[in-house]
């Protein structure tokens, strides 16, 4: 009977006991994108088994002009899906590439797009997670066509 009760005890612990799989996370990301554009993201991510996810965001950025005082004339916000498939596993983080839809708008005219890039995640002890991310959009139906660059962030799990 020990033995018994031993092993369900044991089962119980080892079904509730894992390591970044299957789980929420709050996603913070800003930084800066090409050309002269400041850029802030929040999402919720969805851990996979190996190492994929989903993500739902939205983000907010704003395109400055050097020369002019005016700072939220260029502003811009959208949102989108992506898929994160891993490309490598290290001790304590993974490199994936994200791609995935995204809609908005700039200054009240709407368009469609598509985002692309990579993203390197450090899991610190407590679950939290450093993200650098190098991100691509290329967005249709408006002028604002490219825009690309570095974004730094935290994943904080639920």
């Amino acid at each position: 009977m020990k033995k018994f009760l031993i092993a369900i005890v044991c089962t119980i612990v080892s079904l509730g006991a894992y390591a970044q799989e299957s789980h929420g996370k709050l996603t913070v990301n800003a930084g800066f994108l090409f050309p002269s554009t400041l850029n802030a993201t929040v999402g919720y991510e969805h851990s996979f088994g190996y190492g994929s996810a989903v993500e739902l965001f939205g983000e907010i950025g704003d395109h400055w002009k050097s020369g002019e005082g005016q700072f939220w004339k260029g502003y811009y916000w959208d949102g989108g899906l992506l898929y994160k498939h891993r490309l490598a596993r290290y001790k304590n983080g993974c490199f994936r590439f994200r791609v995935g839809p995204k809609f908005g708008a700039v200054e009240r005219k709407f368009f469609v797009g598509l985002e692309a890039g990579f993203e390197y995640n450090y899991v610190f002890q407590n679950g939290w997670e450093f993200a650098l991310i190098q991100k691509n959009n290329v967005n249709f139906v408006h002028g604002d066509t490219f825009r690309n660059g570095l974004l730094i962030g935290l994943k904080i799990p639920f």
